[in-house]
C-alpha cells in the first residue's frame, strides 16, 4: 500500500510545483486573447453602426450576446467538460471562436451577426474561459486562489488595453472586415499553442471523491456468505451469491438485488462529486444565498456592461474622435490593471471578507456614474476612465475568489464556477438592451446612467445581506441553514 502511494504523482514534486506556478499565467494569456477582444466590442460597435445603419439597442445587443454567452452557457459546458477534459474543450473553443469571427467578416447584414458573432464566438469564448477557470480552481482550491484568480483575470484587462489600439489601427488601415480576419487568425494560433500547456493536476478531484464515496457506501453493504449448494445466481453488475434453491433464499436474493440497486442510485446522486450537474444546479436554486449572490452579480454586470458595449458610443456623442476614444479605453484598462494587480498582491491577506470590498465598489461606481453626466473634455474623460477601471477591477478581479469563499465548502469546482460565471453572462445579456434601449428612446445616455447608479446601490445591499445573514445565524437569530454543506 505504501509503495503504491509513493509511486503516484504528487503536487509537491518539482515538476508539478513548476507547472502549478505557470497555470495562472497561461490562463491569463487565454483570457487576454478571447475576453480582451470581446471587451473591445464598443470599437466594433461604431463600425457596425456606420456600415449597417442599425440602432444602438440592436447593434449593442450583438456584442452583449457574445459577451453573455461567454459565461451564460456554463452549465452546458460543465457537462461537456466532464466528458472531454479541459484541453480538448479549450481547443474546440478556439475553433468555434475563430469560425465565428471569420464568418462575421463576410456577413452582408448585421442580422447574420447574431449567429456568427453572437452565438459562435460567444460559445467558443465560454469553452475557453470555463475550462481554464475550472482548471485553475482545481489547482488552487487549497490555497492562494484569490491571487491566482486575479493573475488569470488580469489577462482580460491587458487584452482590453492591447486590442483597443490594435483594432483601431487595423480598422483604419484595412477596414473592419479584414481586421477581423487578421485578428481571428492570430487568436487561433496563439490560443491553441498556449492551451496545450494546460493540464489537470496529478491527483484528480473527481476520481478521489468517487473512491471515497464508494468506500463510504460500501460500509453499509451486507456481507454475503456463500451457501452450500452449487447454484450461482447473478444479481446485477457481476455481483453473485451462492444460494440454496428454497423460497427463503430466493427471497434473500431479491432483497440483495434491491439493496444493490439502492447503492447504485446513491452513488449516482451522491453530493460529494455531484456526478449530475443538474442535481447541483437544482440544489443552488433551492438555497437562499446562491440566489442573492446570483442576483447581485447579474445586476452588477447589467451596469458595468455599459463600459464594454456603449462607452465608445457615449464618448462619440461627447465629440471625441476615434483616436481619443481609443486612448480613453486604454486608460480605463490601465485603471483596471492597477486594481487587479493590487488584488493579486493583498487579496489573500485582507483582515475582513472580500465581499465587503465588492459592496463598497458598487457604491463608488454609483459616484463615478454620477460624474459622467457632467464630463465633456478629453482630460476629464481620461481621469474618469482610470477611476472607473480601478473600481470595476474589484468585481472583475475578485468575483471568482469571492464565489469560492462563499460556496466552495458546499459545491464542487464545476458548481462554484457555474455560480460565478452564469450570472455574469445573464447580466451582460440584459445590460445592453437596457442602456441601448434607453438611448434610442431619449437620444442620450443620461437616463441610462441614472438607472445603472440605482442598480449599483441595490447590488451593494444584496452583497451585504450574505455576511449579515451569516452573522445572525451564528448568533442563533436565524433558525436553520438553507444550504447543506457538502465536501469537495
Amino acid at each position: 500500500m505504501d509503495e503504491a502511494k509513493s509511486s503516484e504523482p504528487s503536487t509537491s514534486s518539482w515538476k508539478w510545483r513548476g507547472l502549478r506556478y505557470i497555470i495562472p499565467f497561461v490562463v491569463s494569456i487565454e483570457t487576454f486573447l478571447v475576453l480582451g477582444f470581446l471587451y473591445n466590442y464598443s470599437i466594433l460597435f461604431l463600425s457596425f453602426q456606420e456600415e449597417f445603419g442599425t440602432g444602438a439597442a440592436f447593434t449593442g445587443w450583438l456584442g452583449s450576446l457574445a459577451n453573455s454567452l461567454a459565461c451564460l452557457t456554463s452549465p452546458l459546458t460543465s457537462s461537456l467538460l466532464r466528458r472531454t477534459g479541459s484541453r480538448v474543450l479549450l481547443v474546440a473553443g478556439h475553433l468555434f471562436f475563430f469560425t465565428g469571427v471569420m464568418l462575421t467578416s463576410i456577413i452582408p447584414n448585421l442580422a447574420y451577426g447574431i449567429l456568427t458573432f453572437g452565438i459562435l464566438t460567444g460559445v467558443g469564448a465560454n469553452f475557453v474561459f470555463f475550462s481554464s477557470s475550472v482548471l485553475l480552481l482545481v489547482w488552487y482550491k487549497d490555497s492562494n486562489f484569490s491571487r491566482a484568480s486575479a493573475i488569470a483575470l488580469l489577462g482580460s484587462t491587458l487584452g482590453l488595453l492591447a486590442f483597443s489600439p490594435l483594432l483601431t489601427v487595423c480598422i483604419s488601415r484595412y477596414g473592419w472586415r479584414n481586421a477581423l480576419r487578421i485578428i481571428s487568425g492570430v487568436i487561433l494560433v496563439f490560443g491553441v499553442a498556449f492551451g496545450l500547456v494546460l493540464v489537470d493536476p496529478p491527483t484528480y478531484e473527481k476520481e478521489t471523491c468517487i473512491k471515497n464515496d464508494e468506500a463510504h457506501l460500501g460500509e453499509d453493504k451486507p456481507e454475503v456468505v456463500p451457501l452450500t449448494e452449487d447454484a450461482c445466481v447473478d444479481i446485477g453488475n457481476n455481483l453473485q451469491v451462492m444460494i440454496d434453491r428454497t423460497p427463503e433464499n430466493q427471497s434473500l436474493c431479491e432483497e440483495l438485488k434491491e439493496h444493490h440497486e439502492d447503492l447504485t442510485r446513491q452513488k449516482q446522486q451522491k453530493k460529494c462529486c455531484f456526478s449530475s450537474d443538474n442535481y447541483e444546479v437544482l440544489d443552488m436554486m433551492k438555497s437562499f444565498e446562491p440566489w442573492v449572490w446570483s442576483i447581485g452579480l447579474t445586476l452588477s454586470l447589467m451596469g458595468w456592461t455599459f463600459f464594454t458595449i456603449n462607452f465608445a458610443s457615449f464618448m462619440d456623442g461627447r465629440g471625441l474622435n476615434s483616436d481619443q476614444i481609443s486612448l480613453v479605453i486604454m486608460l480605463f484598462a490601465v485603471g483596471e490593471i492597477v486594481g487587479k494587480v493590487s488584488i493579486a498582491a493583498i487579496g489573500d491577506s485582507l483582515p475582513f471578507q472580500r465581499i465587503y470590498v465588492l459592496a463598497a465598489s458598487m457604491l463608488l461606481g454609483t459616484a463615478a456614474l454620477s460624474f459622467m453626466a457632467f464630463v465633456y473634455t478629453l482630460e476629464q474623460m481620461m481621469a474618469l476612465a482610470v477611476a472607473s477601471g480601478l473600481i470595476r477591477s474589484v468585481l472583475y478581479g475578485s468575483s471568482n475568489a469571492i464565489t469560492a469563499d462563499l460556496f466552495a465548502d458546499k459545491y464542487s469546482s464545476n458548481g462554484v464556477t457555474i455560480l460565478g460565471m452564469f450570472p455574469f453572462g445573464l447580466g451582460m445579456l440584459l445590460g445592453t438592451p437596457l442602456s441601448g434601449g434607453l438611448y434610442d428612446a431619449t437620444g442620450n445616455y443620461i437616463l441610462s446612467l441614472v438607472v445603472i447608479g440605482a442598480i449599483f446601490v441595490c447590488c451593494a445591499m444584496l452583497y451585504l445581506a450574505i455576511p449579515i445573514r451569516r452573522r445572525l445565524r451564528a448568533r442563533g437569530v436565524c433558525c436553520t441553514a438553507t444550504t447543506t454543506p457538502v465536501r469537495l
